[in-house]
């Protein structure tokens, strides 16, 4: 779920950054939601990987377990916390801009 979570809000902070005329920002706020999104699907293909060798695995979206998330490569899992931090930072500046 905390993928999603990153996305929407990047979302909210682009189109209060559009409705708001700064078109700089709005671009930046597209481009970091993208990459928010493309890291999760990243991280999800990893542990959706490790998953699928496990007999009880239906192919559902959250059929994962704790184990098969950590398998996730660290490397991902840093653009993807500097994708989430930057969205928040952007979500607050729209949020302070006039």
């Amino acid at each position: 779920m905390g993928g999603w979570i990153s996305v929407v809000l990047g979302i909210i902070a682009t189109l209060l950054m559009y409705n708001k005329s700064h078109i700089i920002l709005t671009i930046t706020s597209i481009i970091v939601t993208v990459g928010c999104f493309w890291s999760f699907g990243i991280m999800h293909n990893f542990a959706t990987r490790v998953a699928s060798k496990r007999k009880t695995y239906h192919g559902g979206f959250y059929d994962i377990t704790k184990e098969e998330a950590e398998s996730v490569p660290d490397w991902i899992t840093w653009i993807s916390l500097g994708f989430t931090v930057t969205v928040l930072v952007l979500l607050i500046v729209s949020l302070l801009i006039n």
